[in-house]
């Protein structure tokens, strides 16, 4: 009997050992909590590049999903490190962000040295992931959002350029495109009336292009002059989930992350093409965190 129990003994420790070394995908997990919502996470995440410069590329994104998981390499002098990072809503403010790491070139090697000490891999895994958590810590101070409701954005004619660009360059667009709206206004005496405002029309989750309208909204009239670069339109009421965004106009999708979340945890459908209303002027400096945008993210209709 007890030499069926070691015979038992060591099979079992026979399997976890094949399991541990040659199954299992990962070499070391490391797990933290973060009050973002989980788009956020995964934005930020999508564009770290471990502190580098935007010209030198260390980290390479292999798959996503949306709001949800990452799979992601980077370089470390001679090693390429795998990372798995899989984000999810814990509570209404708390979102729980795990990390699955590898290495990649001595898996194997590295498994076996994990088991009796903090190696290079180990220490290395835990300043990048601790550096990521900080700096999504700091992030905290950078914006403000106020409550969610259902607000209705309404029915508005406007002069508007249509913009294409990935979605970190929103405010350059439209820095850059604001003087050839207000020139064709100008130009044509048409009337400003209200504060301008972006519509998305097109939105890539999987590769963060968008489309959208950079519009100012102006009275309406019979006619309005033709034009290569400025259109009008009159854009639909429609009723959405509204939030208010403190911060620089640059940063103001994170409200649409927030938007998404909302309406995912409240099990409400909606459509992912927000609608910003931009209620400062950029050009006059001051505290960012007093610049305000209301921002909508339409409901589905029923």
């Amino acid at each position: 009997m007890t030499k069926k129990i070691f015979i038992g003994v060591l099979f079992i420790l026979f399997l976890t050992a094949i399991w541990y070394l040659l199954i299992k995908n990962h070499d070391y997990k490391i797990t933290f909590t973060t009050p973002h919502a989980p788009g956020i996470v995964y934005n930020a995440l999508e564009s770290w590049n471990n502190w580098e410069p935007t010209h030198h590329k260390v980290v390479a994104t292999v798959s996503k999903v949306p709001f949800s998981e990452l799979r992601q390499e980077f370089k470390i002098s001679d090693s390429i490190i795998g990372i798995q990072w899989l984000i999810k809503r814990e509570s209404d403010s708390v979102t729980k962000v795990t990390a699955f790491l590898t290495d990649k070139n001595h898996r194997i090697l590295q498994k076996l040295k994990v088991i009796f000490s903090d190696t290079d891999f180990v220490k290395r895994s835990l300043k990048t992931v601790k550096r990521i958590k900080e700096g999504l810590e700091q992030h905290q101070a950078d914006y403000g959002i106020s409550s969610i409701e259902i607000a209705t954005f309404p029915k508005q004619t406007a002069a508007y350029m249509t913009l294409q660009g990935q979605l970190n360059d929103k405010a350059k667009l439209m820095m850059a495109h604001t003087a050839d709206i207000l020139e064709y206004i100008r130009m044509n005496d048409l009337q400003l009336i209200e504060d301008p405002f972006i519509e998305v029309t097109k939105w890539g989750l999987n590769d963060d292009a968008i489309t959208f309208d950079f519009c100012f909204p102006i009275a309406e009239q019979v006619n309005y002059p033709e034009s290569d670069l400025v259109k009008v339109k009159t854009t639909g009421e429609q009723k959405a989930l509204k939030t208010t965004f403190n911060g620089n106009y640059k940063i103001s999708d994170r409200a649409w992350f927030i938007l998404i979340d909302y309406a995912d945890r409240n099990h409400m459908e909606v459509n992912h093409f927000p609608l910003e209303v931009f209620l400062n002027d950029p050009h006059s400096g001051g505290d960012e965190l007093s610049w305000k945008a209301d921002v909508y993210l339409p409901l589905k209709k029923q």
